[in-house]
């Protein structure tokens, strides 16, 4: 149910009315020598009505405050995980360097943990070296390899 910030100001102000005609409702009418009978019913009814209603609010909120923590926990394992995998990334790159390789030559993308090596390298020698020094990084899941062997005529 969605409910206007109008409607919500109105309930409220219906509420403090109900709550101000209630501590009167019980008194006689001057004159008449009877209780507010009717008006006291329609009171009743309107705080009826106002309780229902505020329920709903209350319902609808905590619904609203459940989605965006659900959302907000969503937005935080993906950043969490993005963090990771450039973490990953920049510890490939310096075992590469490490095996000799050249890291602006060969470019490394990590997603979910997958790495993915592509561009030049002179040698299947070299691309076997690529390979590996990627492996041997301990949180990643698997290393696809897109690289090309330059020709010697290049």
């Amino acid at each position: 149910m969605r409910l206007s910030r109008k409607s919500l100001i109105g309930a409220a102000f219906l509420a403090g009315l109900l709550a101000a005609g209630c501590k009167r409702g019980e008194s006689p009418v001057s004159g008449t020598g009877g209780t507010l009978g009717a008006v006291g019913d329609d009171l009743r009814g309107a705080a009826k009505q106002t309780e229902k209603a505020a329920k709903d609010v209350g319902r609808a909120t905590a619904d609203l405050a459940d989605k965006a923590g659900q959302r907000l926990e969503h937005l935080t394992d993906k950043a969490g995980a993005e963090s990771q995998d450039a973490w990953i990334t920049t510890k490939v790159k310096s075992a590469l360097t490490a095996s000799g390789l050249d890291p602006l030559h060969v470019h490394v993308d990590t997603s979910e943990r997958v790495v993915t090596l592509s561009g030049n390298v002179p040698s299947p020698a070299e691309r076997d070296r690529a390979v590996t020094a990627a492996r041997t990084v301990t949180q990643v899941l698997d290393v696809k390899d897109h690289l090309f062997v330059k020709s010697e005529g290049r």
